[in-house]
């Protein structure tokens, strides 16, 4: 299989986190040019740090999973934290234009559609597990009634999605001086809302270990992406 994971300037590894704790998504495919989304929950199965496979359910009334069934090509978005950023929270002098700062991360790859129940009542187990194992106090999935469970079954299939390409987008203003990111980030914490905290926290974790490193030119950063992408040596393909 081929694996493709662009490059940015956050660590892979925070993609795969922000996947691990979100744990819902929205799938995107499309079938005979017209686009498909479903929002639903998913289980995120990672091996030694990869994202390899995500699995969930549809609703057998959702047309989307016959969709997939032609076309199982699909892309899951994954929207973590945003947040508005004011130009007045950095530095005096510093010449940043306003802007949103967010994290998400989109995983590609090849659908299949569960075999059988017994598949699909697998997947449903462990999306019920892992939820409920983040709860003070755990419901027994053992004391669901199996009349109950044989009655829903027929109206759900599992599927799982080998994943392909692996795309983190963090956006934190990671080319400002620390300076400028510890001014903004208070700021966003000023605001007092979850997203703008979470945001604030994301950016703080770029800054610099001695806390003293100095921005970059943004026109320039802006300039070298854009030469990167012409030349098409925007993404690393490694085999796995």
């Amino acid at each position: 299989m081929l694996y493709r994971a662009r490059r940015h300037d956050y660590p892979e590894e925070a993609g795969v986190e922000l996947v691990r704790r979100l744990k819902f998504g929205m799938v995107v495919s499309i079938f005979e040019d017209e686009l498909q989304f479903s929002h639903i929950p998913v289980l995120p199965d990672v091996v030694d740090g990869r994202l390899v496979r995500i699995r969930g359910h549809f609703a057998r009334a959702n047309p989307h999973w016959r969709a997939l069934e032609a076309d199982p090509r699909a892309t899951i978005i994954f929207n973590g934290p945003n947040a508005y950023v004011s130009a007045q929270w950095y530095t005096p002098g510093h010449p940043a234009a306003p802007t949103w700062n967010y994290a998400v991360v989109h995983v590609s790859g090849l659908v299949r559609l569960a075999a059988s129940e017994a598949e699909t009542s697998e997947i449903v187990d462990d999306l019920v597990r892992l939820n409920e194992a983040e709860l003070p106090a755990q419901w027994p999935l053992e004391s669901y009634s199996p009349e109950r469970r044989a009655a829903l079954l027929p109206h759900i299939i599992g599927f799982e999605l080998g994943v392909t390409a692996f795309d983190p987008k963090f956006k934190l203003s990671q080319t400002y001086a620390d300076v400028d990111k510890r001014s903004a980030a208070a700021g966003l914490k000023s605001r007092g809302t979850d997203a703008a905290r979470e945001i604030a926290d994301l950016m703080l974790s770029t800054v610099s270990q001695d806390g003293s490193a100095t921005g970059v030119d943004v026109t320039q950063r802006l300039r070298e992406r854009e030469e990167a992408a012409r030349r098409g040596d925007g993404e690393t393909t490694q085999k796995s």
